[in-house]
């Protein structure tokens, strides 16, 4: 079974905006504390296609 990834994009893009969005504001911590979360989220992402391919190549 595959690990929904779906989520992970949208929430990517999601932090993504309000980072850029408080950026522009001018609320530089809040923009941080965005930018932080969506590139975690990025790694989580690698993370999950990592272990889908591991899984699909392991024998039965």
């Amino acid at each position: 079974m595959t690990t929904p990834k779906f989520i992970d994009i949208a929430l990517i893009i999601l932090l993504g905006y309000f980072a850029i969005d408080f950026f522009t504001k001018g609320r530089t911590a809040v923009a941080i504390l965005f930018t932080v979360l969506a590139v975690l989220n990025t790694f989580v992402l690698v993370m999950k296609i990592k272990q889908d391919k591991n899984r699909a190549n392991e024998p039965k």
